[in-house]
């Protein structure tokens, strides 16, 4: 197994920021990295399924 550990550095537009701010009040998530990782990973189970 890789254990291999990789950081992921993005710019966000300030808009884009204020609605992953709402999603997470709203949800009750702890922090927006959380939001991030879902989308990545539901991005790449959607590019899996269409492969």
């Amino acid at each position: 197994m890789n254990n291999e550990k990789h950081e992921f550095h993005i710019s966000l537009e300030v808009d884009v920021f204020n609605k992953l701010e709402s999603i997470k009040e709203y949800h009750g998530i702890k922090n927006i990295t959380e939001i991030i990782r879902f989308l990545i990973t539901k991005e790449h189970r959607e590019i899996k399924k269409v492969e």
